[in-house]
């Protein structure tokens, strides 16, 4: 196929809508493409791109290479979801969200800020705090607070942290404690190191404390912990034993159930949807099952968190967690990030300097795996932006020295089953396959607990929902290959709650990406 011909294509906006559009040479990239369709037809929109293969009876599927387009062919756009606002009518289009969508929203819609912001206190406190730094300024005096104006500022504090994180790290709450001292110079402490070590203390016992009271009142990512070790029940759990709560950065870890709504309600919602989905993709009501996976949230967490159901279970339960438009939706739930846009992003910024550090790996089994993988890449298109991410991501565990070949496999047939916790099996053409990442795949089976439960075109958007997957069925990252996945999450997503020590390697490798 001439990369110079030209191109002729039926833009399918809608059922009822399309364009026509001749290009008098082929763009290097789908995403030049894009870009190009954008411009001339006036979109202001993301989106990607479906063909219409004529390897596959002229069945949609996703445009991942522009060698694969004919150079008469129709494409459908299929706009980009907006995570943070919007809600689904059809698999294809996004409409803007309405009322109902903020009701039913996550309790929890931030992240912990890189600067804590210390709201005003009582109106006394205020006072007294207004004057405490005014005479700070002038002679350097501190002030000696009452018990209640103390205990109106912890209480005050622990509400504002609580909001963005029940488990809050020792960092974080030390944080918090030097943004009240550097607001209110006048609080700080004339005998530490910091001059808000104390606050810092007295936060930590306070989020100790207003976790009992909000157990005690049926808040869920709290209660949950409720009922261990105590005077009156010495027989119980250790209070520290077990405890379930974020540890990968998750925002909305446990959250309750939406005012007005019982389990039996929910459950109600839930087998709603699973009617949905015994219908075919085009009957199915698709703001019907948006609507109801927001209402569910909560219900789903409770399920997955304290019970931890098989895969085979959940899918069953929960069928619309295994499509990929309501897994992101489920990933921003749990993150308030937006998985797909945050990912390529990030992966896009560092993949230059990360294959230039594969480069450098001459040596030792290391180094022949590194330059088989080098070799391979070095025959993809150089524009071909996915073939970058792919090589990007398939050095990762060969420079972590982590042993990828349980987690990424290949075949040559179609598989329903294939015997492993969790795998990305792509099925291939080729004999060598460097490091089980292929550049050009058929198709990417998605495995979990032995069984096919995704399947994809592409490799790296495969691993883009295995990720999302581990999130939103709260599953552990694969033992001999935990360096990849964290780098996934600390680095790329930056999902760290600033408790977790990364391993020599991964620290070293992230401290060469700064």
């Amino acid at each position: 196929m001439e990369a110079t011909g030209i191109l002729k294509l039926r833009v399918i906006l809608d059922k009822d809508n399309a364009e026509k559009l001749i290009l008098p040479s082929r763009p290097n990239s789908v995403q030049a493409l894009i870009d190009e369709i954008k411009s001339r037809l006036n979109f202001t929109f993301d989106f990607r791109l479906q063909f219409h293969d004529p390897d596959f009876d002229n069945a949609l599927c996703n445009l991942v290479k522009i060698k694969d387009l004919p150079a008469i062919a129709s494409v459908k756009v299929v706009r980009l979801v907006e995570l943070d606002r919007i809600s689904t009518s059809t698999d294809d289009t996004i409409l803007q969200t309405d009322s109902t969508d903020t009701i039913d929203s996550p309790e929890r819609i931030s992240r912990w800020p890189e600067v804590f912001i210390v709201l005003p206190f009582s109106y006394e406190v205020e006072h007294v705090l207004r004057e405490g730094n005014a005479a700070f300024d002038k002679d350097g005096k501190v002030i000696t607070l009452t018990r209640d104006q103390k205990h109106n500022i912890l209480e005050t504090m622990g509400e504002e942290i609580y909001k963005l994180k029940a488990y809050p790290s020792t960092t974080q709450i030390g944080k918090a404690a030097e943004a009240l001292v550097r607001k209110h110079p006048c609080l700080k402490e004339r005998n530490s190191d910091t001059g808000w070590e104390g606050w810092k203390n007295r936060l930590r016992y306070k989020m100790g404390n207003q976790r009992k009271k909000l157990a005690k009142a049926g808040i869920m990512d709290v209660a949950v912990n409720a009922g261990k070790r105590s005077r009156t029940n010495p027989d119980r759990a250790s209070p520290r034993a077990n405890i379930k709560r974020p540890r990968r950065g998750e925002v909305n870890f446990l959250p309750s159930y939406p005012s007005g709504e019982t389990r039996e309600s929910l459950e109600t919602r839930r087998l709603e949807m699973v009617e949905e989905f015994k219908k075919t993709s085009a009957e199915r009501d698709i703001p019907l099952i948006h609507q109801h996976m927001m209402r569910t949230f909560a219900l789903r967490r409770e399920e997955i968190v304290t019970t931890s159901p098989p895969v085979s279970e959940l899918k069953d339960r929960w069928p619309a967690l295994f499509h990929e438009t309501q897994l992101y939706f489920e990933f921003h739930r749990i993150t308030n990030q937006n998985l797909p846009h945050v990912f390529y992003a990030a992966l896009d910024d560092y993949a230059p300097q990360l294959i230039g550090l594969y480069k450098k790996r001459k040596t030792g089994r290391v180094g022949e795996r590194m330059e088989q993988l080098l070799l391979a890449y070095g025959k993809q298109d150089k524009n071909d932006i996915y073939a970058t991410r792919t090589a990007a991501l398939a050095g990762l565990p060969m420079y972590l020295k982590e042993d990828s070949s349980e987690i990424f496999k290949t075949c040559k047939d179609e598989i329903e089953f294939y015997e492993a916790t969790i795998a990305l099996v792509a099925d291939v053409d080729e004999e060598e396959v460097p490091g089980g990442v292929p550049f050009s795949p058929r198709q990417v089976f998605i495995v979990l607990e032995d069984q096919v439960v995704m399947t994809h075109h592409s490799w790296t958007d495969a691993l883009v929902c295995l990720f999302g997957l581990i999130y939103a069925l709260h599953l552990s990252y694969p033992e001999k290959c935990t360096g990849f996945f964290e780098f996934i999450q600390v680095v790329l997503l930056k999902l760290d709650d600033e408790r977790k020590q990364l391993k020599p390697k991964l620290q070293t490798l992230k401290n060469e990406l700064v």
